[in-house]
């Protein structure tokens, strides 16, 4: 599985950046630390891992899942999880070799997952059969079966692993979860086509998009309160926050850019262009590095968070799906 058919890429530059510089293997002056970034590739059902430090492809991994959507790490880093949009289950794989070491069942078409802060469970949206499943990672078993709304999306947790917020595309809302005995708390309305969520690090502000109704509401996640709903044209479907939860960052499909949006201001203060029918964003540990997957280019797209702009397009495998970065740079 590990290596699969590829090497080590050489990065592609981004057509729209201009008078800059770049040799593969020098790294970055002020650049951000290395990390890896792993990449779901849909249609060739293979991982793409990417070295955050020079932007080139450092290995691709084919779990033996059918359409790997996202992908999810342990808080220590030790273990990914991939969700297979097509095959329904889980693959949970060694961060260090590479290696599937287990294949969970999960609902139908499997699609968002997030581990608990403690690293003890892991929670699936399942669209297809409009529930979340748990399963226990020391058991590595399923524990229990959560019904949502419509057509749930993704899962994040608040910081302490109390709750856990789950994006209902379908119905357009939130179900908010108690983590510990897994009973819907609330739900809270949050646009049609509910998606990419995140919440801050102290656990105050949570961001979710909707991109049936082009916007991206602001809810205030102790009195599960609407704050603002904040207009973008253009489908906005992935989003991520800034670690220290100032800025939020946000992908729209249409309109092919991302989003900076003003957590204080409670409004978009800039587009960057990037790529083309771009989908998930996720960011480095340190905030400095904004990656975002380029499903009709078969790309990923690397944006500096200090100078805002992008700064290398990286080829991965076919329709680019999920992203994420590993949370410990171990390797």
């Amino acid at each position: 599985m590990r290596g699969e058919g590829m090497g080590r890429r050489v990065v592609k530059l981004a057509p729209w950046i201009t008078g800059l510089a770049l040799v593969v293997g020098v790294t970055w002056i002020g650049q951000a630390h290395a990390y890896e970034a792993w990449v779901t590739n849909q249609e060739d059902h293979t991982v793409t891992v990417i070295d955050t430090e020079t932007n080139t492809v450092l290995d691709t991994i084919t779990p033996g899942g059918k359409k790997p959507h996202n992908v999810a790490f342990s808080p220590d880093g030790a273990h990914a999880f991939v969700a297979n949009v097509a095959s329904n289950d889980v693959n949970m794989i060694e961060t260090k070799t590479r290696k599937v070491i287990a294949t969970f069942p999960a609902g139908i078409r499997a699609h968002g997952l997030a581990v608990a802060p403690d690293g003890k469970q892991l929670w699936v949206a399942n669209p297809g059969s409009n529930d979340v499943t748990v399963i226990d990672l020391q058991l590595r078993q399923t524990i229990d079966t959560i019904p949502v709304g419509k057509a749930p999306a993704l899962v994040v947790f608040d910081p302490k692993g109390a709750r856990a917020f789950v994006s209902n595309g379908g119905s357009g809302d939130l179900s908010v979860i108690d983590a510990k005995s897994r009973k819907i708390i609330t739900t809270i309305e949050a646009g049609k086509g509910a998606m990419g969520t995140d919440i801050t690090w102290d656990g105050k502000l949570l961001l979710v998009t909707a991109g049936d109704v082009d916007r991206i509401d602001v809810i205030d996640a102790i009195s599960h309160q609407v704050k603002a709903r904040i207009p973008r044209e253009g489908e906005p479907h992935g989003l991520v926050l800034s670690p220290d939860g100032k800025r939020a960052y946000v992908g729209s499909r249409k309109a092919n850019v991302v989003s900076i949006v003003d957590c204080k201001q409670l409004k978009i203060i800039k587009d960057i262009p990037a790529g083309k029918r771009i989908d998930i964003i996720t960011i480095t540990p340190d905030g400095r590095r904004l990656y975002v997957t380029s499903r009709d280019t078969n790309t990923v797209i690397a944006i500096d968070t200090l100078t805002e702009k992008v700064v290398a397009e990286i080829p991965v495998g076919k329709d680019p799906h999920g992203i994420a970065v590993l949370p410990a740079s171990h390797h």
